[in-house]
């Protein structure tokens, strides 16, 4: 995410004198893109499945993810 106000670019940019407080800080900032990496694949499996079995409609996955507001298929984490 290249968002200024993302909390993982604050977290990585705390400089501490105490060098735990900045390796606790990337720790979380590793475990939040993970976490973000592990939401995204749930949400493009929902996509895909919703484009597959929801006959009512005819939407794509990629479709499907911007009614939700869901920007799961343009992350690099893909």
């Amino acid at each position: 995410m290249t968002d200024p106000d993302d909390i993982v670019i604050w977290l990585r940019s705390i400089l501490h004198n105490d060098r735990s407080v900045e390796l606790r800080c990337q720790e979380a900032a590793n475990e939040i893109e993970r976490l973000r990496k592990e939401r995204n694949e749930v949400r493009r499996e929902v996509c895909q499945y919703e484009a597959t079995y929801r006959h009512d409609r005819a939407f794509s996955k990629e479709e499907i993810a911007e009614r939700k507001n869901w920007d799961c298929f343009g992350e690099k984490d893909e």
